[in-house]
């Protein structure tokens, strides 16, 4: 009775902590996040190194120096071919734009042929279109110019947020597992449940993550090929952007191929931008409508449509980090389903 009234009271004061504890982690829940998912993603490989090294500190100190400092080259080096082909772009639309007269010149005849094609072929006010493309023109260069003063912000806090995500993956690669076993002795769960409640969590991250790069890859290859039929420069560059920028949720690979329908249509390009803007639209943008459920739901061992779901729903609920928080959070529901509902076949086996 005295241990029961014990523990009420110390999971009462626990409870209450519980907002104070967030507002405290809350600044490190992203590095966080992403350190417990390249954990779980690179464990195996750590604990190979660490049977090889025999000195699980150090071999856990190489593996995490090789993740993070494979990932940021990796970033470095895209930002620094990306810099020097858009620089490249820049001077041969500034070329061309001098040769008719300076910027707004270019963009007001691009716009003025974009206007009178649609105004031949659809019923519309050739002065509202124009209208409203210039009010599109100076919104998008007044958020360009907010955009520009938040990059300089967002430097600080990525190589911030890089630091903390390198001392968490050492740490939850050197003592996961153990603070995994101090997690279970406290719940009053059978250890068979835990096991299976972890392992859910685990096969969920890990088939997310496979999807996310199998739909990277996918997106990667069909945007190439879009980028080499519309005789677009370095395919293989804008094609490898549009398969990382895949990662991110709704957005995506939009981000990369539609500038450069538009820089197409600049340069008067127009069949190519129709069909980069078509390629990209539905035919690139449809693997991930079919990849990434797919992966997912096997490895998770889930139905894909119900991964698809948990994965566009935990981004509008979470922002980023709810691609790889709603499949756990579903998965994880599905499987504490299975668990009640085989709670009384277990207290009342078959006679």
């Amino acid at each position: 009775m005295a241990n029961r009234r014990s523990l009420i009271i110390l999971g009462a004061l626990l409870v209450a902590l519980l907002p104070g504890l967030f507002l405290i982690s809350r600044p490190f829940l992203t590095p966080g996040l992403v350190a417990a998912v390249l954990a779980i993603v690179f464990y195996p490989a750590n604990q190979r190194l660490v049977k090889l090294m025999k000195r699980p500190q150090l071999a856990t100190a190489c593996t995490t120096t090789i993740v993070v400092l494979g990932l940021g080259l990796l970033l470095i080096l895209a930002g620094i071919t990306l810099t020097n082909e858009l620089r490249t772009s820049y001077e041969a639309l500034n070329q061309r734009s001098l040769d008719q007269g300076g910027w707004p010149a270019l963009v007001t005849q691009t716009a003025d042929q974009l206007i009178g094609k649609l105004a031949a072929l659809l019923p519309l006010d050739k002065d509202a279109i124009r209208e409203s493309f210039q009010d599109g023109l100076r919104s998008a260069a007044g958020k360009l110019l907010n955009y520009a003063g938040a990059v300089l912000g967002g430097v600080t806090s990525l190589l911030v947020g890089a630091f903390f995500t390198a001392v968490f993956l050492y740490f939850l690669l050197l003592r996961g597992q153990a603070w995994l076993a101090t997690l279970a002795d406290l719940v009053p769960l059978e250890r068979a449940i835990i096991a299976t409640l972890f392992q859910t969590v685990d096969d969920a991250v890990t088939a997310t993550v496979y999807g996310v790069l199998a739909v990277a890859a996918g997106q990667g290859l069909f945007l190439t090929f879009g980028f080499w039929v519309a005789d677009v420069r370095s395919p293989l560059l804008w094609g490898a952007l549009g398969g990382f920028a895949s990662i991110i949720p709704v957005l995506g690979a939009p981000l990369v191929w539609v500038p450069v329908v538009f820089g197409l249509a600049l340069a008067g390009a127009w069949w190519k931008a129709l069909f980069l803007g078509f390629w990209g639209a539905f035919i690139a943008g449809s693997v991930d409508n079919v990849l990434r459920p797919l992966v997912v739901g096997i490895r998770a061992k889930q139905h894909p449509l119900l991964m698809a779901l948990g994965a566009l729903g935990g981004t509008f609920a979470f922002g980023i980090p709810g691609i790889l928080a709603g499949p756990v959070i579903v998965s994880l529901a599905g499987a504490l389903i299975r668990e009640i509902h085989a709670l009384p076949a277990a207290d009342n086996p078959p006679r």
